[in-house]
């Protein structure tokens, strides 16, 4: 039987597939006289990171097979878990663990140190820095020919290297994709795959080490993870192994994706965004349309679930900076979504600074749980579009 809350669903998914749709429209006739593109206004909201670009030179030449960089910070209760499980491998090559403890203020840099004893660990302590910098300085001193990132709150599985590098040396690709599991904060494994195709992060996957070459994750910033589908999708084949498992990604209170929704840092979505889009020159890149596939929906709903806490006036800068951004983008001008549902309004509404219009269209897609926008957090936002 249908809970209360999927039959809501339903309801104003029916009701803004139809005419009805289009008669919300005309009523709510918005003007982009009313919006104004200004960052600088925006940085007000919440700055915009400095520096954020920073690129990877590495220390030392290739001496064993794999690194795992293991970015640490206030994790006590889950790093020998996750130390553990990467130590207890059954890869017969050579890998090093190279954990990188980010200034952390709880025992995580004494547990650290408890495994640095071991040959193939090697542990680094730094002044606190953010996630990136700490992926960043563990790749710089990666001695793998290929790197594989795990968060250190999360476990892998005992033959999850072995699979991963087997994977990978027999193909061609640049880069391989796993599959993963979620876990609770208590260690339940959920038993159901997730299917990766649509994830950014970079954790579940093994590189070949010259990916990062001259690159780096976006320092001083969340979201630092749109650089894959920015930067390294763009320029880098991928094989995702549908059928590869062993990564457990534990679901935890105090993490970035609990804290979006209350913190004005949330605004970093859109940031990372403009800075690897206006730097993505300087690495040839240019866009396709498997790229635009990809990448044009980072500027839909899913910035609209990050930035929640934003009121109507930064939102709707938000949004005028949003469409400046996107249509500064030449290959994306000739291209169009093959997106099913209200994207072709996200779409329209972008290129024709229609706010009415893609609040609208993110309500239908909150409606029918394809856009990464609650449905309560997308009718909180219409309702309140004019205050």
């Amino acid at each position: 039987m249908l809970q209360i809350t999927d039959l809501i669903k339903n309801a104003i998914y029916v009701l803004l597939s139809g005419g009805f749709y289009d008669a919300v429209l005309r009523l709510t006739r918005f003007s982009s006289d009313n919006l104004c593109a200004s960052k600088a206004r925006l940085n007000m909201v919440s700055e915009r990171p400095l520096k954020m670009f920073e690129p990877i030179e590495f220390q030392e030449g290739a001496t064993c097979d794999i690194s795992v960089i293991v970015p640490v910070y206030n994790v006590e209760n889950y790093l020998k878990i996750c130390l553990d499980s990467i130590l207890t491998q059954t890869f017969d090559g050579k890998f090093e663990v190279v954990v990188v403890d980010d200034g952390s203020k709880d025992r995580s840099a004494e547990i650290a140190d408890s495994y640095g004893f071991l040959p193939n660990v090697r542990v680094i302590h730094q002044a606190n820095g953010g996630l990136s910098a700490a992926r960043n300085t563990g790749l710089r001193s990666s001695r793998g020919k290929y790197v594989m990132f795990v968060d250190s709150d999360d476990m892998i599985g005992p033959a999850y290297l072995e699979a991963m590098y087997g994977r990978l040396m027999g193909t061609s690709a640049d880069y391989v994709t796993s599959t993963f599991r979620y876990m609770s904060d208590n260690g339940i494994v959920c038993e159901k795959e997730i299917d990766r195709a649509s994830w950014m992060v970079p954790w579940g996957r093994l590189y070949r080490r010259d990916v990062w070459s001259g690159i780096g994750f976006p320092v001083g910033a969340w979201y630092e993870d749109l650089i894959h589908p920015l930067w390294i999708d763009s320029r880098f084949n991928d094989e995702p192994c549908y059928d590869l498992s062993g990564y457990y990604y534990r679901i935890r209170p105090g993490s970035i994706m609990q804290s979006t929704p209350t913190n004005v840092k949330g605004l970093d979505s859109y940031w990372v965004l403009d800075e690897l889009i206006s730097n993505r020159s300087e690495l040839g890149i240019s866009y396709s349309q498997k790229d635009y596939d990809r990448i044009f929906p980072l500027f839909g709903p899913l910035l609209l679930g990050r930035t929640i806490a934003l009121d109507n006036s930064a939102r709707k800068t938000m949004f005028a900076c949003c469409c400046d951004t996107f249509n500064s983008i030449d290959e994306f001008r000739t291209k169009s979504t093959s997106l099913n549902g209200r994207w072709s309004d996200i779409e329209r509404a972008l290129r024709s600074s229609d706010y009415n219009r893609y609040l609208l269209a993110s309500l239908a897609l909150a409606a029918q749980g394809v856009s990464g926008l609650s449905l309560s957090d997308a009718i909180h936002i219409w309702v309140n579009r004019n205050r």
